[in-house]
């Protein structure tokens, strides 16, 4: 009992040293409970709320929709705890301020995926909807009106309403993060969400299906065990899919075809009717034509019948007229003599005359009317011919269009792809996936910064155990004289070591378990909207943190103590000799040891005498300097990729993507005459795949003319130096897809064309690209390989007029969508921004340690040279003149440690930065320069503020101890 006391006593004694250790085990064991549990945290608390709402596990999509009898046969499938078959739509929505924006519209009612209302309220008429909370879009509010429309097409043909009132604000897990990645609407970003009453959506058909499975609510989100839990089940869906993946489409293609059939019907009873109507006209054409042969053979008829009436009319003028010229002066006489027999010669003849010229007017006049009769019937069948001439055109035209409309038909209908379902987990939801990422980093940083801490901390610990242990030598020689064990006087500093460890690492857990999951959950709230933090106390990290200290620290302790009670008692209770000065390197070079002053030759010999102390120092304080520097560097990697990747290799400021290649040029001139765009070019892009020794991969292929790949793109090589050119002799892979599959320079890969053509190319060069898998190749060997042309559908253009290459873009023929590199800038700054604050955190602990560490080793330092300082002061040193005696060297081991802390800072920075690298994410190794002005600058400054505490124990060493003697 009395010997436990003893150690209470030890502490109480050594209360600064004791608390020191305390705090290093406080600072060390809290950071790595708090590091190690924040993935959890994270987890655990999205996963309750992910729970609570009853979001689904798997979502399920079709090419055709999904149809009711899709639904039931899903909800009565075994494994299947819940459906929701759901009818949503993406458009464009134009709000009272007259901006347009690309909305999501889905259905309230739903028996999964639930929301929780945060402001106002339901919808309870068919023209309100309740809108997404998102900071990224926050100019809307309750009362607003959206106007929606589907581009060329009419928005009802989708909906009953298109214009909505907002009645109230909601929020859910299935759209956590403030970027709501891509919507279906040309591809455009999802500016915005809402859900409207189910009875607006006019089709009978569903978009998606999402399921929630049974025993799912047992697994935490975003773990391995949950992943593997549903990469097994899975199947439950996959004999339904074979079985029901067909229906709907042999549905619409049976009800297809007999719309078909019912227009081939109708189609042959129309070109039936259409060619009676043909005939009937030719036949009246027919009877026109015999019409105008009658007419004509009666005006020949007539015309003989006028030309002999005027040759008797002739005749008969000729005879009267030379009648009448001779008897001109008898003709009274005459005409008496007719008269007295009874006949009036003169009239009868002139009345025969006149008999004919009526029979030949009437004959003309009969002529005339005949042949205008005849004119007309040939004017009304020459237009009669036209029209039939000009209706057999049409009408044979329109009977092929017609055929070959059917014929186009049955043929897409026979090319229809089969169904396929699309079964997806949550990983293809952009919130889910993108938190998941985020649990992932921050496990990478639980795992190995804590073990960068732990080192430190361990390395000073074991320093100051050692030489408490030294110090200690005199009652340890007691001890044993005394006829204690050797097992005794182990456990009574194997005790000391255990209570400080234990007293720093409860309290280091406890706070560290509240404080550092707390800060980093609130700072991802910058990034997504996260539900109320919840706090577990994980025990198996709770006895790692504090186990590791202790174990080290109690094993050390007796290592070090039973190597000191080995020695005899009478030679343990003489203090240890000190050691001998000897001539240090720099006296050899007189030049310079005559430069230094008195105080300084001391300090050099002092470093120089007692090598392990200058070591122990040196390795802590360039521990805790590589800490800061790490931490700055982390910082700086990821703050650069953002500049690098889209401000410096992405050489252009939006990217416009067309359907097709048919109206290039025609686009480009269109871009190039409005002068608010700087610059424009364009290339090919799609998706390839690559035949690797480690397995199928893809990546993005970028086809470009060699000429205006340097205006697109700035490759450089993985020196980040070296400029690259897109050449003809092969292409260039970029580092992170290099890397991962084992890749490097002369190397040949499999590739495949747009038209999924194989093809073998070399690698002539890999570049520096941060985020995605992308392989350049130019144009000819593109063409060379495939034996195809490349077909160029991204133009890519340089503007600082966004409205302007918006509106220039909405222009353009085959245009699908528009991708703004500004906007994607924003997004990764966002989690940039949420990164940086967590890495100040770390920032912020390590230059605690920092501080904790130079206070420990200064107090050691001081301790032990107690005789030395006492013998300054009698010798008539100041307090002024002692401080810079001590100072000086701590002050040049601190320096000389900052230094030797830069290099280790750069080997655990690029140990961490690759620990954070993702597949289709590499962060740069770049540490800036200030980084480590900052982490030095740090590091001095806290040991100038610990040299300021240690005035005042420098001041209270008594004099009198110069004079005992070691003995």
């Amino acid at each position: 009992m009395m010997f436990n006391l003893e150690t209470l006593r030890l502490i109480r004694k050594t209360f600064r040293r004791f608390l020191s250790l305390s705090l290093i085990v406080f600072i060390g064991s809290g950071f790595i409970m708090g590091l190690m549990s924040t993935p959890r945290v994270m987890r655990e608390s999205v996963d309750r709320y992910l729970d609570e709402t009853e979001i689904s596990d798997l979502v399920v999509y079709s090419p055709y929709g999904f149809c009711n009898e899709d639904y039931i046969k899903l909800s009565e499938t075994e494994g299947i705890k819940t459906v929701f078959a759901s009818k949503e739509i993406d458009c464009h929505g134009v709000d009272e301020k007259k901006e347009t924006s690309t909305y999501r519209v889905s259905e309230i009612s739903r028996k999964n995926n639930r929301f929780n209302l945060v402001e106002g309220r339901l919808p309870e008429k068919p023209n309100e909807c309740i809108y997404l909370n998102n900071d990224l879009d926050n100019n809307r509010s309750i009362g607003e009106k959206i106007t929606l429309n589907y581009g060329d097409n009419d928005i009802n043909e989708y909906l009953s309403e298109n214009e909505y009132t907002i009645v109230g604000i909601f929020e859910t897990p299935q759209h956590m993060s403030k970027v709501l990645g891509s919507s279906n609407f040309n591809n455009e970003d999802l500016d915005c969400i809402i859900f409207i009453p189910n009875v607006n959506f006019i089709s009978d058909y569903y978009t998606t299906m999402y399921i929630t499975l049974d025993g799912s609510l047992d697994y935490i989100s975003n773990t391995k065990k949950y992943d593997e839990f549903i990469e097994k089940n899975k199947y439950v869906l996959q004999d339904v899919a074979s079985k029901q993946q067909s229906y709907l489409r042999d549905k619409l293609v049976a009800e297809a075809t007999e719309q078909l059939d019912e227009s081939e019907a109708l189609f042959n009873q129309m070109k039936e009717e259409g060619q009676r109507q043909l005939d009937e006209a030719k036949n009246q054409l027919d009877d026109a034509r015999i019409q105008i042969a009658s007419y004509e053979a009666q005006l020949t008829v007539l015309d003989g019948v006028v030309r002999s009436l005027e040759a008797s009319l002739r005749n008969d003028a000729e005879l009267f007229g030379s009648i009448y010229g001779y008897t001109l002066e008898a003709e009274e006489d005459i005409s008496n003599i007719l008269n007295y027999f009874g006949l009036n010669g003169f009239n009868a003849a002139s009345a025969a005359m006149e008999y004919t010229y009526n029979e030949y007017v009437k004959a003309i006049n009969q002529f005339n009317s005949l042949h205008g009769q005849l004119n007309y019937a040939k004017q009304q069948y020459e237009d009669g011919m036209s029209e039939y001439t000009k209706a057999v055109i049409e009408f044979e035209k329109k009977v092929a269009d017609g055929e070959e409309e059917i014929k186009l038909a049955r043929a897409k209908l026979n090319d229809l792809p089969k169904s396929n379902w699309i079964v997806l987990d949550r990983d293809m939801l952009y919130s889910s996936l993108m938190y998941k990422n985020t649990c992932e980093q921050m496990a990478s940083i639980g795992t190995y910064l804590p073990i960068m801490f732990f080192l430190v901390a361990a390395l000073v610990c074991l320093t100051t155990m050692k030489r408490l242990v030294d110090e200690q030598r005199g009652q340890i020689g007691i001890y044993v004289a005394l006829g204690y064990s050797n097992a005794q006087v182990i456990g009574k500093y194997v005790l000391y070591a255990l209570l400080a460890s234990l007293s720093g690492g409860i309290l280091g857990i406890i706070v560290g378990q509240f404080l550092f999951p707390t800060v980093i959950y609130n700072t991802w709230n910058m990034m997504y909207y996260l539900p109320p933090i919840k706090f577990m106390f994980p025990i198996k990290n709770a006895l790692i943190s504090i186990g590791l200290f202790a174990v080290l620290m109690c094993g050390l302790t007796a290592y070090v103590v039973r190597g000191t009670v080995n020695d005899v008692p009478a030679s343990l209770m003489r203090p240890v000799a000190p050691k001998k000065g000897k001539e240090v390197l720099i006296e050899k070079i007189p030049f310079l040891w005559n430069a230094l002053s008195f105080t300084s030759k001391i300090t050099a010999r002092n470093i120089f005498r007692y090598k392990s102390r200058f070591l122990m120092t040196i390795a802590g304080i360039a521990g805790c300097t590589g800490l800061l520097i790490m931490g700055f560097g982390i910082k700086d990697s990821v703050n650069d990729v953002l500049d690098i990747q889209y401000g410096y290799i992405y050489d252009y400021d939006y990217a416009i993507s067309l359907k097709s290649s048919d109206n290039l040029e025609e686009n480009i001139n269109t871009l190039l005459n409005n002068p608010a765009l700087d610059s424009v070019s364009s290339y090919m892009t799609y998706t390839t795949r690559a035949y690797l020794d480690t397995g199928e991969k893809t990546a993005q292929m970028l086809v470009l003319d060699p000429r205006n790949a340097s205006e697109i793109f700035n490759l450089r090589g993985t020196d980040k130096k070296t400029p690259l050119k897109l050449n003809n002799d092969g292409v260039i892979v970029t580092e992170l897809f290099a890397k991962n599959n084992n890749l490097k320079v002369g190397d040949y890969i499999t590739i495949e064309s747009k038209n999924r053509i194989k093809g073998d190319v070399k690698i002539s060069d890999i570049c520096e690209m941060y985020f995605q898998h992308q392989i350049f190749m130019s144009d000819a060997i593109y063409e060379d390989i495939f034996d195809e042309k490349p077909t160029d559908t991204v133009i890519v253009v340089n503007s600082d007029d966004r409205q302007a290459v918006k509106a220039e873009a909405a222009r353009l023929k085959d245009f699908a969508y528009l991708t703004d590199l500004s906007a994607m800038m924003d997004s990764f700054d966002d989690m940039i921004q949420a990164l940086n604050l967590i890495i100040a955190v770390v920032i912020l602990v390590a230059g605690s340690l920092a501080f904790v560490v130079l206070v420990n080793l200064t107090q050691v330092n001081i301790s032990e040279r107690v005789r030395e300082i006492a013998t300054l002061k009698v010798l008539g040193f100041n307090d002024h003149e002692v401080n810079m005696y001590i100072f000086k060297e701590i002050m040049l081991l601190s320096f000389i440690g900052c230094l030797v802390g830069i290099p280790i800072g750069i080997i655990e920075h690029r140990f961490i930065m690759n620990a954070l690298t993702m597949e289709m994410i590499m962060f740069g190794q770049n540490i800036n320069l200030s980084s480590f002005l900052f982490s030095i600058v740090i590091t001095i400054i806290f040991t100038i503020i610990v040299l300021s505490f240690m005035r005042k124990p420098l001041q209270k060493v008594d004099m009198v101890e110069s004079l005992k003697s070691i003995e």
